[in-house]
């Protein structure tokens, strides 16, 4: 006979600031392959590069982070949590199902962390490559 436990979630502690995420920028492993194996998105206080656009009303701004199978040695601490940008998010929320994929276990990569140029700005843009890719 099965025994069915239940547990029940909080939802209060995911609407918390969660302001020390240990999280390094993801430019700090340009040209490190890297596979994916969670994305989520903390809220915490503004740096001085936050946009005033993306500070909500409560002060604090969406922090994206993404954490990976590798462990990476960032300025002598081991890191396996990067934050990303929005180019980032959008090539992540691409691919369907990513979040009940990701949950089931399943890996998002390989994938190079890159840089492209913008065709609108002309500018360089943090993005993921993958196997067949310039710059991969």
């Amino acid at each position: 006979m099965n025994e069915t436990k239940q547990t029940q979630i909080n939802l209060g502690d995911y609407n918390k600031p969660q302001e020390h995420t240990k999280a390094i920028g993801i430019g700090k492993i340009s040209g490190c392959i890297i596979n994916i194996k969670n994305f989520h998105t903390n809220r915490g206080k503004p740096s001085q590069y936050t946009p005033k656009e993306a500070i909500g009303d409560d002060g604090l701004t969406d922090y994206n982070i993404i954490d990976t199978t590798e462990s990476f040695d960032v300025s002598g601490q081991q890191t396996s949590s990067f934050f990303i940008t929005s180019s980032i998010v959008k090539q992540i929320q691409r691919v369907p199902n990513y979040q009940s994929e990701l949950a089931s276990g399943k890996i998002f990569g390989p994938c190079k962390v890159g840089q492209k140029k913008s065709s609108k700005t002309s500018s360089n843009y943090w993005c993921l490559l993958f196997p067949g890719e310039d710059g991969y």
